[in-house]
């Protein structure tokens, strides 16, 4: 990510399987008694890195039907904030064994927190969310700003144990065909919440990764001016190129980028789409994963020669 000269590149899942395909692979071999995601990266060689997801929902947060909302104004949202924000969203004990394994350069640790895009969508439901820029912007901008406060503390608390060597953004702005919102509603009611835990982040010298599935193409311009260093997961079927990417943006960092569909069709189909991306993989900045969760259409076997070509590839 620094763009200096390595021995290999990281061998990585950024992301969790689908519990479908890991369903197949304990047919086809896969150990049966393994059902951490960790695990399974130690079980297929891949490099140590640990997650840490910060949720702003307690255990407490009512469950609703997927994609409809819980907040429809001001009072629902000021009824529903003691159902938010847990003060220790995190295991410490289990964040203190992490820290020592980083400082041994054993692992790198990877810290989750929800966007200004994702969490009013959780609270507004999917299509109210939408409108809620231009109905309720004051809520929209109330939730944004207890988010802020929230993710600055959970962001020190984290760190006074162990300081998270990149940070991801949940956003999912992005469809196939680009973002969900304008660059005016972007400006307003999303940049400014970023600008101030951006500085943060900065200062302690934490690489910042938006997670956005989709085309992001036209986001990537917007985030890069208020400080973002990097994206994922580069999704192929939505139009993303990675070789296209480093040209137009020489030091972004990217991660992800390998087409999930093609692990399906065997090596050659595998060795061709690593042939695609490698150069981007020479020039730095770039590390290969799957451009999302590995669908269930993989094999066992061709998730293990895609393992292959990974590890042969980065070593290159």
């Amino acid at each position: 990510m620094s763009f200096k000269s390595v021995d290999r590149l990281p061998m990585i899942e950024w992301v969790d399987w689908w519990d479908k395909t890991i369903l197949r692979w304990k047919e086809e071999g896969l150990p049966k008694n393994i059902d951490d995601a960790f695990e399974i990266r130690e079980y297929f060689g891949l490099d140590r890195y640990r997650q840490c997801r910060i949720r702003p929902t307690k255990s407490t947060f009512p469950k609703v039907e997927y994609g409809k909302g819980i907040v429809f104004d001001m009072n629902s949202y000021k009824n529903i904030k003691k159902h938010l924000f847990l003060d220790y969203p995190f295991d410490e004990k289990l964040i203190e064994k992490w820290s020592v394994q980083q400082k041994q350069g054993n692992m790198v640790v990877q810290i989750t927190l929800d966007g200004f895009f994702w969490f009013p969508r959780t609270l507004f439901g999917i299509e109210e969310h939408l409108y809620a820029f231009y109905d309720m912007p004051q809520v929209m901008h109330k939730i944004n700003n207890d988010l802020l406060e929230y993710n600055l503390q959970v962001l020190d608390k984290f760190c006074n144990i162990c300081t998270s060597d990149f940070v991801t953004f949940a956003e999912d702005m992005s469809y196939n065909h680009g973002p969900m919102i304008s660059k005016k509603i972007f400006s307003e009611f999303i940049a400014p919440y970023y600008r101030k835990i951006i500085q943060k982040l900065k200062e302690k010298n934490i690489f910042i990764f938006i997670d956005s599935d989709g085309n992001i193409d036209d986001l990537i311009p917007w985030f890069l001016e208020i400080g973002i260093d990097g994206f994922l997961p580069l999704e192929r079927q939505a139009g993303e190129d990675i070789v296209k990417l480093r040209k137009l943006y020489p030091k972004i960092r990217l991660i992800g980028g390998y087409n999930k569909t093609v692990m399906c069709k065997g090596e050659n189909a595998m060795r061709n789409e690593f042939e695609q991306i490698f150069p981007a993989m020479k020039q730095g900045g770039y590390i290969p994963s799957v451009d999302h969760q590995t669908p269930p259409d993989v094999s066992f076997e061709n998730y293990k020669i895609y393992l292959r070509l990974l590890k042969e590839y980065c070593g290159r």
